[in-house]
């Protein structure tokens, strides 16, 4: 626990931290502005806004929260029933190797525009441009056709029946083909939606303006203009919160938590998240080709003792490859108890005597506490025969087709959000070809998440997830971690809608 002279330090570090803007330059007008949030606007400093103004150039769950704002999916789960719901779509059936969606009736873009089913096979078309600098694509790679009968009917034809095609259609946002056909090679400088708010601008390194939309068809929203502005530091994100400069911010440090429940303006909101953490290894690098040194990093990284000395106890260790409330979890896995002798053993086996040498890749300020936790890892991996390099990125890099994506990290520090489905991982990371992301190839589990994927019956399919899960943490790819309490800062004014999967939504604010 903090005393009470660390506690008045780091209060002052936050106050000078106000004056003199750390982090980043302060937007003109910000720095005049002292009080809460306003009836007409709202500031959001966040650690992870859009790196791009390129809506398909991310998959990360916080940058599909800022570009709901403007662009819409055809479907989104509905986390209170546990089930998905229409957005765009009204309907929709799924029939063998097709999913026949029926599109909502009177919705029109911020050009004016109807919504039809040529917008939605346009919009697949980009994003499943590579190329073009998508990185949603994997997400159609089961997608032969894409059919537009009628105006309001769009037909997914697929390789083989695929179940869990709601789950990879979330978060997949309709673009106008109309500004599309405009706008050509700027379309992604113009973007037009469907969205409760309109796009007004967008600079380098995360700041996005949005103003409503008043002819949105799911109703007005309440407040007029949202800000955006990406802040990885938290002193920054702190500081700006107590001086009225943010009215909201995200990953509240938990040494903070106390503090700001006191507080008189500003108020601590926070849920279990469903972003969980884990250590990713890449097998098309050595020495991770090795499974006996995989399975000796898992020997070597202790989660719970992170858990309670980074994170003083909130958060919630895996046992198996996700956590217990996903879709496809099982009980009955355990995961590679912290046993430095038992890693040093296996790098033995596997030629290593003397040791490994590898190097640890993260993001700093993308995650909460992921210094820290680097930090701590590479010392627990010490004492199980490794020498780590910590090597810090920022997230374009990081997460972009010379990063994570290009599969040119051999070992990484890593958060997968919104995770409510057991077959979003293992596709994601370990099915031969879908990512470069670990390189994992394995056929017997190809088979089973392949299977699993044909498989309506919910039953049937959980239990072939729990024979994927049982392979990967024999074959040990990654190191499963933890999952966290989400947790945000503010004002007392604001009132809005708690959502698992990091989304920060404008219209479900509302200014008291």
């Amino acid at each position: 626990m903090a005393s009470k002279k660390t506690d008045v330090s780091r209060r002052k570090f936050l106050q000078r931290s106000a004056t003199l803007g750390v982090g980043a330059a302060v937007w003109p007008g910000l720095l005049r502005r002292a009080s809460a949030a306003s009836r007409d606007r709202v500031v959001i400093y966040h650690s992870s806004v859009a790196d791009s103004i390129h809506p398909y150039n991310h998959s990360s769950s916080p940058i599909y929260g800022n570009w709901q704002h403007v662009i819409e999916p055809l479907v989104e789960l509905d986390y209170d029933k546990k089930d998905y719901v229409g957005v765009l779509a009204e309907s929709w059936e799924f029939q063998g190797k097709q999913w026949v969606f029926k599109l909502r009736q009177g919705v029109k873009f911020h050009n004016g525009a109807p919504l039809t089913s040529k917008d939605v096979a346009f919009s697949i078309e980009k994003m499943r441009d590579e190329k073009g600098g998508s990185l949603q694509a994997p997400n159609f790679k089961d997608v032969t056709e894409v059919q537009t009968p009628d105006d309001q009917t769009v037909v997914f034809v697929t390789k083989q029946p695929l179940a869990i095609f709601l789950d990879r259609l979330e978060n997949r946002f309709i673009l106008s083909k109309v500004a599309g056909d405009k706008f050509g090679d700027q379309l992604y400088q113009n973007p037009i939606g469907t969205g409760p708010y309109k796009f007004v601008s967008y600079q380098r390194g995360g700041n996005m303006v949005f103003t409503r939309n008043d002819d949105y068809w799911g109703g007005k929203a309440a407040i007029k203009e949202v800000v955006f502005r990406k802040v990885t530091e938290e002193a920054a994100r702190l500081a700006a919160l107590e001086s009225g400069q943010a009215d909201f911010i995200n990953n509240v440090p938990v040494h903070e938590v106390a503090r700001f429940q006191k507080h008189p303006r500003v108020r601590i909101d926070r849920l279990e998240g469903l972003r969980m953490f884990l250590l990713a290894m890449n097998v098309a690098h050595k020495p991770f080709d090795n499974k006996l040194v995989r399975q000796a990093v898992n020997y070597s990284v202790d989660a719970p003792a992170i858990v309670k000395n980074i994170f003083d106890g909130i958060g919630y260790p895996l046992n198996g490859p996700v956590g217990s409330n996903v879709i496809g979890a099982d009980p009955k896995h355990k995961r590679y108890p912290y046993d430095p002798k038992k890693a040093r053993e296996l790098l033995a086996e596997a030629g290593y005597k003397d040791g490994c040498d590898v190097q640890l890749y993260y993001s700093p300020g993308r995650y909460p506490k992921d210094r820290e936790v680097c930090q701590v890892v590479a010392a627990q991996m010490v004492k199980g025969g490794f020498r780590v390099e910590l090597i810090s990125q920022e997230w374009a890099l990081f997460w972009d087709k010379t990063g994570v994506n290009g599969g040119r990290l051999p070992f990484y520090y890593i958060g997968r959000g919104s995770l409510t489905d057991a077959d979003t991982l293992y596709d994601q990371y370990f099915r031969t070809g879908t990512t470069k992301r670990t390189n994992y190839s394995n056929p017997e589990l190809d088979k089973i998440i392949i299977e699993q994927q044909k498989t309506a019956d919910p039953k049937k399919r959980v239990a072939l997830l729990q024979q994927a899960g049982k392979i990967i943490m024999e074959e040990a790819p990654m190191v499963p971690l933890y999952n966290l309490a989400d947790i945000y800062g503010v004002a007392r004014n604001v009132v809005w809608k708690m959502r698992p999967d990091e989304k920060v939504l404008a219209w479900d604010m509302k200014i008291k």
